[in-house]
Protein backbone atom coordinates (compact mmCIF):
# COMPACT_ATOMS: atom_id res chain seq x y z
CA UNK A 1 0.00 0.00 0.00
CA UNK A 2 1.26 3.47 -0.87
CA UNK A 3 1.81 6.21 1.66
CA UNK A 4 -1.02 8.55 2.50
CA UNK A 5 -0.56 12.09 3.79
CA UNK A 6 -3.44 14.52 4.13
CA UNK A 7 -3.19 18.21 5.05
CA UNK A 8 -6.16 20.49 5.55
CA UNK A 9 -6.18 24.17 6.49
CA UNK A 10 -9.17 26.36 7.38
CA UNK A 11 -9.54 30.11 7.76
CA UNK A 12 -12.24 30.76 10.36
CA UNK A 13 -12.05 34.48 11.15
CA UNK A 14 -11.57 35.80 7.62
CA UNK A 15 -11.55 34.93 3.92
CA UNK A 16 -8.38 34.49 1.93
CA UNK A 17 -7.43 37.38 -0.30
CA UNK A 18 -6.79 36.79 -4.00
CA UNK A 19 -3.08 37.31 -3.35
CA UNK A 20 -3.09 34.73 -0.57
CA UNK A 21 -4.92 32.22 -2.76
CA UNK A 22 -2.40 32.74 -5.54
CA UNK A 23 0.48 32.16 -3.11
CA UNK A 24 -1.09 28.94 -1.79
CA UNK A 25 -1.93 27.76 -5.31
CA UNK A 26 1.71 28.14 -6.28
CA UNK A 27 2.81 25.66 -3.60
CA UNK A 28 1.40 22.57 -5.25
CA UNK A 29 -0.73 21.44 -8.17
CA UNK A 30 -2.42 19.03 -5.77
CA UNK A 31 -4.12 21.75 -3.75
CA UNK A 32 -7.89 21.88 -3.42
CA UNK A 33 -8.45 25.58 -2.69
CA UNK A 34 -11.42 27.73 -1.67
CA UNK A 35 -11.71 31.19 -0.17
CA UNK A 36 -11.58 29.68 3.33
CA UNK A 37 -9.73 26.35 3.01
CA UNK A 38 -6.94 24.41 1.37
CA UNK A 39 -6.26 20.68 1.35
CA UNK A 40 -3.44 18.53 -0.02
CA UNK A 41 -3.15 14.76 -0.53
CA UNK A 42 0.19 13.01 -1.12
CA UNK A 43 0.79 9.32 -1.85
CA UNK A 44 4.33 9.27 -3.24
CA UNK A 45 5.82 12.64 -2.29
CA UNK A 46 5.78 15.23 0.49
CA UNK A 47 4.14 18.59 1.05
CA UNK A 48 6.56 21.16 -0.46
CA UNK A 49 5.70 23.94 1.97
CA UNK A 50 5.96 24.44 5.70
CA UNK A 51 2.58 23.72 7.31
CA UNK A 52 3.43 25.76 10.41
CA UNK A 53 4.32 28.86 8.38
CA UNK A 54 1.28 28.41 6.11
CA UNK A 55 -0.99 28.29 9.15
CA UNK A 56 0.69 31.29 10.78
CA UNK A 57 0.32 33.42 7.65
CA UNK A 58 -3.10 32.51 6.30
CA UNK A 59 -5.21 30.12 8.38
CA UNK A 60 -6.66 29.45 11.83
CA UNK A 61 -6.68 25.63 11.93
CA UNK A 62 -4.65 22.79 10.42
CA UNK A 63 -5.05 19.01 10.46
CA UNK A 64 -2.49 16.44 9.30
CA UNK A 65 -3.00 12.68 9.15
CA UNK A 66 -0.96 9.80 7.70
CA UNK A 67 -1.46 6.08 7.33
CA UNK A 68 1.64 5.38 9.43
CA UNK A 69 -0.01 6.81 12.53
CA UNK A 70 0.85 10.51 12.71
CA UNK A 71 -1.96 12.77 13.89
CA UNK A 72 -1.48 16.54 14.14
CA UNK A 73 -3.82 19.41 14.93
CA UNK A 74 -2.79 23.08 15.07
CA UNK A 75 -4.79 26.18 15.98
CA UNK A 76 -3.88 29.83 15.56
CA UNK A 77 -5.23 32.25 18.18
CA UNK A 78 -5.06 36.03 18.48
CA UNK A 79 -2.22 37.23 20.68
CA UNK A 80 -3.04 37.38 24.40
CA UNK A 81 -6.19 35.31 23.83
CA UNK A 82 -4.90 32.40 25.91
CA UNK A 83 -4.04 33.07 29.58
CA UNK A 84 -0.47 32.35 30.61
CA UNK A 85 -1.53 29.90 33.30
CA UNK A 86 -3.41 27.84 30.70
CA UNK A 87 -0.35 27.68 28.47
CA UNK A 88 1.77 26.67 31.44
CA UNK A 89 -0.68 23.99 32.63
CA UNK A 90 -1.55 22.30 29.36
CA UNK A 91 1.59 21.29 27.51
CA UNK A 92 3.48 18.06 27.09
CA UNK A 93 7.08 17.99 25.88
CA UNK A 94 7.08 18.04 22.07
CA UNK A 95 3.57 16.62 21.75
CA UNK A 96 1.62 19.69 22.87
CA UNK A 97 3.31 23.06 22.74
CA UNK A 98 2.53 26.76 22.30
CA UNK A 99 4.52 29.29 20.30
CA UNK A 100 4.19 32.95 19.33
CA UNK A 101 4.38 34.23 15.76
CA UNK A 102 3.86 37.95 15.19
CA UNK A 103 0.39 38.81 16.54
CA UNK A 104 -0.64 35.18 16.95
CA UNK A 105 -0.14 32.28 19.33
CA UNK A 106 -0.12 28.78 17.88
CA UNK A 107 -1.05 25.55 19.62
CA UNK A 108 0.45 22.39 18.16
CA UNK A 109 -0.89 18.97 19.23
CA UNK A 110 1.02 16.16 17.54
CA UNK A 111 1.10 12.40 18.05
CA UNK A 112 3.81 10.30 16.38
CA UNK A 113 3.77 6.64 17.48
CA UNK A 114 7.32 5.32 17.77
CA UNK A 115 6.47 1.99 16.17
CA UNK A 116 4.58 3.69 13.35
CA UNK A 117 1.32 2.55 11.86
CA UNK A 118 0.69 -0.58 9.85
CA UNK A 119 -0.25 1.23 6.67
CA UNK A 120 -3.97 0.89 7.40
CA UNK A 121 -6.47 2.78 5.29
CA UNK A 122 -7.28 6.22 6.67
CA UNK A 123 -9.29 9.08 5.25
CA UNK A 124 -8.59 12.66 6.29
CA UNK A 125 -11.10 14.53 4.16
CA UNK A 126 -14.03 15.80 6.20
CA UNK A 127 -12.30 15.35 9.57
CA UNK A 128 -11.28 18.93 10.39
CA UNK A 129 -14.79 20.47 10.11
CA UNK A 130 -15.94 18.08 12.83
CA UNK A 131 -13.12 19.16 15.19
CA UNK A 132 -12.58 22.84 14.47
CA UNK A 133 -15.23 24.01 16.98
CA UNK A 134 -12.65 23.18 19.65
CA UNK A 135 -10.70 26.32 18.72
CA UNK A 136 -13.67 28.50 19.60
CA UNK A 137 -14.22 26.48 22.79
CA UNK A 138 -10.64 27.16 23.91
CA UNK A 139 -11.07 30.86 23.20
CA UNK A 140 -14.16 30.80 25.42
CA UNK A 141 -12.29 29.18 28.29
CA UNK A 142 -13.31 25.55 27.67
CA UNK A 143 -10.06 23.62 28.12
CA UNK A 144 -11.39 20.07 27.99
CA UNK A 145 -9.61 19.35 24.71
CA UNK A 146 -6.30 20.49 26.21
CA UNK A 147 -6.72 18.17 29.18
CA UNK A 148 -7.69 15.26 26.91
CA UNK A 149 -4.59 15.84 24.77
CA UNK A 150 -2.43 15.74 27.90
CA UNK A 151 -4.19 12.53 28.94
CA UNK A 152 -3.39 10.91 25.58
CA UNK A 153 0.31 11.71 25.74
CA UNK A 154 0.70 10.84 29.42
CA UNK A 155 -1.05 7.51 28.82
CA UNK A 156 1.22 6.76 25.88
CA UNK A 157 4.35 7.54 27.93
CA UNK A 158 3.25 5.48 30.92
CA UNK A 159 5.13 2.38 29.77
CA UNK A 160 8.48 4.18 29.75
CA UNK A 161 8.18 5.65 33.24
CA UNK A 162 10.44 4.20 35.88
CA UNK A 163 8.77 2.58 38.89
CA UNK A 164 9.55 5.58 41.07
CA UNK A 165 8.41 8.09 38.43
CA UNK A 166 4.91 9.49 38.00
CA UNK A 167 3.09 12.38 36.37
CA UNK A 168 0.59 14.73 37.99
CA UNK A 169 -2.41 15.73 35.95
CA UNK A 170 -3.06 19.39 35.08
CA UNK A 171 -6.21 21.08 36.40
CA UNK A 172 -9.27 19.03 35.48
CA UNK A 173 -11.73 21.18 33.47
CA UNK A 174 -15.43 21.04 34.28
CA UNK A 175 -18.00 19.07 32.27
CA UNK A 176 -15.79 16.19 31.14
CA UNK A 177 -18.81 13.95 31.76
CA UNK A 178 -20.71 15.67 28.94
CA UNK A 179 -18.76 15.77 25.68
CA UNK A 180 -19.73 17.71 22.56
CA UNK A 181 -19.58 16.09 19.12
CA UNK A 182 -16.39 18.08 18.43
CA UNK A 183 -14.74 16.63 21.55
CA UNK A 184 -15.85 13.11 20.61
CA UNK A 185 -14.34 13.64 17.15
CA UNK A 186 -11.17 14.92 18.81
CA UNK A 187 -11.02 11.76 20.96
CA UNK A 188 -11.51 9.56 17.89
CA UNK A 189 -8.89 11.45 15.86
CA UNK A 190 -6.17 11.03 18.47
CA UNK A 191 -7.32 7.57 19.58
CA UNK A 192 -7.86 8.51 23.24
CA UNK A 193 -8.99 5.55 25.35
CA UNK A 194 -12.67 6.08 26.38
CA UNK A 195 -12.07 4.31 29.70
CA UNK A 196 -9.33 6.83 30.48
CA UNK A 197 -11.69 9.67 29.60
CA UNK A 198 -14.29 8.21 31.96
CA UNK A 199 -11.66 7.91 34.71
CA UNK A 200 -10.54 11.49 34.16
CA UNK A 201 -14.11 12.76 34.36
CA UNK A 202 -14.60 11.37 37.87
CA UNK A 203 -13.17 14.52 39.45
CA UNK A 204 -14.56 16.94 36.86
CA UNK A 205 -17.14 19.37 38.21
CA UNK A 206 -20.34 20.36 36.42
CA UNK A 207 -21.01 23.98 35.55
CA UNK A 208 -23.45 25.92 33.42
CA UNK A 209 -22.51 27.76 30.25
CA UNK A 210 -22.63 31.27 31.71
CA UNK A 211 -21.62 32.11 35.25
CA UNK A 212 -24.22 34.33 36.95
CA UNK A 213 -21.37 36.28 38.49
CA UNK A 214 -20.21 37.26 34.99
CA UNK A 215 -23.67 38.45 33.96
CA UNK A 216 -23.89 40.68 37.00
CA UNK A 217 -20.50 42.17 36.10
CA UNK A 218 -21.94 43.86 33.01
CA UNK A 219 -23.23 46.68 35.22
CA UNK A 220 -19.67 47.29 36.39
CA UNK A 221 -18.56 48.30 32.90
CA UNK A 222 -18.24 52.04 32.47
CA UNK A 223 -20.53 53.81 30.00
CA UNK A 224 -17.48 54.57 27.88
CA UNK A 225 -16.48 50.90 27.79
CA UNK A 226 -20.02 49.79 26.95
CA UNK A 227 -20.10 52.29 24.10
CA UNK A 228 -16.73 51.02 22.88
CA UNK A 229 -17.98 47.43 22.79
CA UNK A 230 -21.07 48.48 20.83
CA UNK A 231 -18.96 50.34 18.25
CA UNK A 232 -16.73 47.31 17.83
CA UNK A 233 -19.83 45.17 17.41
CA UNK A 234 -21.03 47.42 14.59
CA UNK A 235 -17.62 46.99 12.94
CA UNK A 236 -18.03 43.17 13.10
CA UNK A 237 -14.87 42.66 15.15
CA UNK A 238 -14.08 38.91 15.25
CA UNK A 239 -14.56 37.18 18.61
CA UNK A 240 -15.89 40.32 20.26
CA UNK A 241 -18.13 38.17 22.46
CA UNK A 242 -15.04 36.36 23.72
CA UNK A 243 -13.26 39.65 24.35
CA UNK A 244 -16.25 40.82 26.38
CA UNK A 245 -16.39 37.51 28.25
CA UNK A 246 -12.71 37.81 29.19
CA UNK A 247 -13.24 41.41 30.30
CA UNK A 248 -16.14 40.37 32.54
CA UNK A 249 -14.03 37.59 34.00
CA UNK A 250 -11.35 40.14 34.79
CA UNK A 251 -13.87 42.42 36.51
CA UNK A 252 -15.45 39.59 38.48
CA UNK A 253 -12.10 38.20 39.59
CA UNK A 254 -12.59 34.90 37.72
CA UNK A 255 -10.08 35.60 34.97
CA UNK A 256 -7.76 32.86 36.22
CA UNK A 257 -8.33 29.34 35.03
CA UNK A 258 -10.73 27.38 37.20
CA UNK A 259 -8.79 24.85 39.22
CA UNK A 260 -10.19 21.53 40.34
CA UNK A 261 -11.05 21.63 44.02
CA UNK A 262 -10.10 17.97 44.39
CA UNK A 263 -6.56 16.75 44.84
CA UNK A 264 -4.86 16.37 41.48
CA UNK A 265 -4.13 12.75 40.68
CA UNK A 266 -1.10 11.02 39.23
CA UNK A 267 -1.20 9.17 35.94
CA UNK A 268 -0.92 5.87 37.80
CA UNK A 269 -4.00 6.73 39.87
CA UNK A 270 -5.89 7.51 36.67
CA UNK A 271 -4.66 4.18 35.27
CA UNK A 272 -6.05 2.31 38.28
CA UNK A 273 -9.40 4.10 37.92
CA UNK A 274 -9.53 3.36 34.18
CA UNK A 275 -8.84 -0.34 34.77
CA UNK A 276 -11.75 -0.53 37.22
CA UNK A 277 -14.01 1.25 34.74
CA UNK A 278 -12.89 -1.14 32.00
CA UNK A 279 -13.74 -4.17 34.13
CA UNK A 280 -17.17 -2.76 34.91
CA UNK A 281 -17.78 -1.94 31.25
CA UNK A 282 -16.73 -5.39 30.06
CA UNK A 283 -19.01 -7.04 32.63
CA UNK A 284 -21.96 -4.94 31.47
CA UNK A 285 -21.18 -5.71 27.83
CA UNK A 286 -20.95 -9.42 28.68
CA UNK A 287 -24.34 -9.34 30.36
CA UNK A 288 -25.86 -7.46 27.44
CA UNK A 289 -24.37 -9.90 24.92
CA UNK A 290 -25.73 -12.83 26.92
CA UNK A 291 -29.18 -11.28 26.97
CA UNK A 292 -29.06 -10.84 23.19
CA UNK A 293 -27.87 -14.44 22.76
CA UNK A 294 -30.67 -15.86 24.90
CA UNK A 295 -33.25 -13.79 23.04
CA UNK A 296 -31.95 -15.11 19.73
CA UNK A 297 -32.06 -18.71 21.00
CA UNK A 298 -35.62 -18.16 22.18
CA UNK A 299 -36.61 -17.05 18.67
CA UNK A 300 -34.82 -20.02 17.10
CA UNK A 301 -36.58 -22.41 19.48
CA UNK A 302 -39.93 -21.12 18.27
CA UNK A 303 -38.92 -21.68 14.62
CA UNK A 304 -36.78 -24.83 14.86
CA UNK A 305 -39.26 -27.28 13.30
CA UNK A 306 -39.72 -25.04 10.29
CA UNK A 307 -35.95 -24.51 9.99
CA UNK A 308 -35.28 -28.26 9.86
CA UNK A 309 -37.93 -28.57 7.13
CA UNK A 310 -36.40 -25.67 5.17
CA UNK A 311 -32.88 -27.10 5.04
CA UNK A 312 -33.48 -29.82 2.37
CA UNK A 313 -35.20 -27.35 0.03
CA UNK A 314 -32.20 -25.06 0.25
CA UNK A 315 -29.70 -27.87 -0.37
CA UNK A 316 -31.57 -29.03 -3.47
CA UNK A 317 -31.06 -25.62 -5.10
CA UNK A 318 -27.31 -26.44 -5.25
CA UNK A 319 -26.17 -22.83 -5.02
CA UNK A 320 -23.32 -21.36 -3.01
CA UNK A 321 -25.69 -18.79 -1.49
CA UNK A 322 -28.20 -21.42 -0.34
CA UNK A 323 -25.40 -23.62 1.05
CA UNK A 324 -24.26 -20.61 3.09
CA UNK A 325 -27.80 -20.15 4.36
CA UNK A 326 -27.91 -23.82 5.36
CA UNK A 327 -24.72 -23.41 7.37
CA UNK A 328 -26.10 -20.34 9.12
CA UNK A 329 -29.30 -22.19 10.07
CA UNK A 330 -27.40 -25.26 11.27
CA UNK A 331 -25.09 -23.15 13.45
CA UNK A 332 -28.12 -21.55 15.09
CA UNK A 333 -29.75 -24.97 15.63
CA UNK A 334 -26.52 -26.35 17.08
CA UNK A 335 -26.25 -23.43 19.52
CA UNK A 336 -29.86 -24.05 20.56
CA UNK A 337 -29.15 -27.76 21.05
CA UNK A 338 -26.15 -26.95 23.27
CA UNK A 339 -28.27 -24.53 25.31
CA UNK A 340 -31.07 -27.10 25.68
CA UNK A 341 -28.61 -29.97 26.25
CA UNK A 342 -30.00 -31.85 23.24
CA UNK A 343 -26.82 -32.16 21.18
CA UNK A 344 -27.36 -35.87 20.39
CA UNK A 345 -30.76 -35.08 18.89
CA UNK A 346 -29.19 -32.34 16.75
CA UNK A 347 -26.46 -34.69 15.52
CA UNK A 348 -29.01 -37.35 14.61
CA UNK A 349 -31.08 -34.92 12.55
CA UNK A 350 -27.99 -33.57 10.80
CA UNK A 351 -26.80 -37.13 10.01
CA UNK A 352 -30.20 -37.88 8.51
CA UNK A 353 -29.91 -34.86 6.22
CA UNK A 354 -26.38 -35.86 5.17
CA UNK A 355 -27.60 -39.33 4.29
CA UNK A 356 -30.06 -37.78 1.82
CA UNK A 357 -27.24 -36.07 -0.08
CA UNK A 358 -24.20 -38.39 0.12
CA UNK A 359 -22.77 -37.13 -3.21
CA UNK A 360 -22.92 -33.42 -2.40
CA UNK A 361 -19.23 -32.68 -1.98
CA UNK A 362 -19.79 -28.94 -1.73
CA UNK A 363 -22.22 -29.38 1.16
CA UNK A 364 -20.07 -31.90 3.05
CA UNK A 365 -16.97 -29.76 2.61
CA UNK A 366 -18.76 -26.75 4.08
CA UNK A 367 -20.05 -28.81 7.00
CA UNK A 368 -16.53 -29.94 7.83
CA UNK A 369 -15.03 -26.48 7.49
CA UNK A 370 -17.73 -25.14 9.84
CA UNK A 371 -17.00 -28.02 12.24
CA UNK A 372 -20.61 -29.10 12.25
CA UNK A 373 -19.63 -32.70 11.60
Amino acid sequence: MSEYQYYEFQALDHRLTHEAQAEIQSLSSRVQLTATSASFVYNYSDFPGNSYILLAEYFDAMLYITNWGTRQLMFRFPANAIPDDVISAYQYADNMDWSTVDEYIILNIEFNPEEGGDGEWVEGQGTLPGIVQIRDDILRGDYRSLYLAWLKFAHYELDVLEEDEDLTEPPVPPNLQSLSSALRNFIDFFGIDPDWVAAASQTSSKTGKVDAKLSSSIDRLSELEKHDFLERLLNSEPHLDITLLNRLREISGTDKMERSMSERRTIRQILAASEMIEQQRLEIEKQQAEAVRLKKLENIAQQQEGLWVRIPSLIEQKKASTYDEVLSILKDLRDLAIHQQRVTEFQDKLAAIQSQYPSSQALNRRLKEARLV
